[in-house]
């Protein structure tokens, strides 16, 4: 199995591309879906959250996490922004280790991480065999985050201006994905990029290792089987 990492920045559709491939039947593993099942009610997460940050980080309707408080909380103050990453990234990592695993015992060819922070983390950068950027035009993206999260104009920029670069995440992958024409051309440039891209010469030995495996533990169990049985 080999991995791909797509990311993009706040507001150029690296969503729409995510979906495509999971429609595709592409194992996608979604590090936001990921940090917000670490933080449901009651977990771990959940209760560290609220010991640390307050009453106010939980909504007293459904005792989920009040995503919005903490956005502004921590936008500002790296501080608490560190604090929150320390109680919530072990258990993303965990569980992105856990959905890789998963994958590549189930033969998959290959897996892609929707990580948004990709090159800002630098966590999962070095996993990667391909990176795919997801870009558009900023008049664009400064429109759909207004629209998307309900942002002032000032708002939305300083989202953008917090993370790294378009240009520069453009020029650390090995595909880039122009999502400022129409869906159709789009899902055409995803097209392609799974026509180019080839998994790398360990897949091949890893997978018959694991067949091979798998073949001589079934083996092994039927004949303890059918060696106990005779015993009975």
């Amino acid at each position: 199995m080999f991995l791909i990492g797509l990311t993009g920045s706040i507001g150029t559709g690296k969503s729409t591309v995510s979906k495509y491939l999971s429609q595709q039947n592409i194992p996608v593993i979604d590090s936001d879906q990921i940090a917000r099942d670490v933080v449901k009610p009651y977990s771990k997460c959940w209760h560290s959250i609220r010991e640390h940050f307050g009453e106010d980080a939980i909504n007293e309707t459904d005792g989920q996490i009040n995503r919005s408080y903490l956005a502004r909380v921590i936008f500002n103050n790296p501080d608490e922004r560190l604090v929150l990453n320390k109680i919530t990234h072990p258990e993303i990592q965990k569980q992105t280790f856990l959905n890789a695993l998963y994958y590549w015992l189930t033969f998959r060819k290959f897996v892609v991480f929707d990580i948004p922070l990709l090159f800002e983390s630098k966590i999962y950068q070095s996993w990667m065999n391909y990176i795919v950027v997801v870009k558009c035009d900023p008049s664009k993206q400064l429109q759909r985050i207004k629209v998307r999260n309900g942002y002032t104009d000032e708002e939305a920029l300083s989202r953008i201006e917090s993370q790294m670069s378009l240009e520069e995440k453009c020029k650390l992958a090995d595909f880039v994905i122009d999502n400022n024409g129409t869906i159709e051309q789009t899902f055409h440039q995803i097209d392609e990029i799974l026509r180019e891209i080839k998994p790398p010469s360990t897949f091949y030995i890893l997978r018959l290792f694991l067949i091979t495996f798998y073949g001589l533990s079934s083996f092994s169990l039927i004949k303890l089987l059918q060696y106990a049985i005779s015993k009975l």
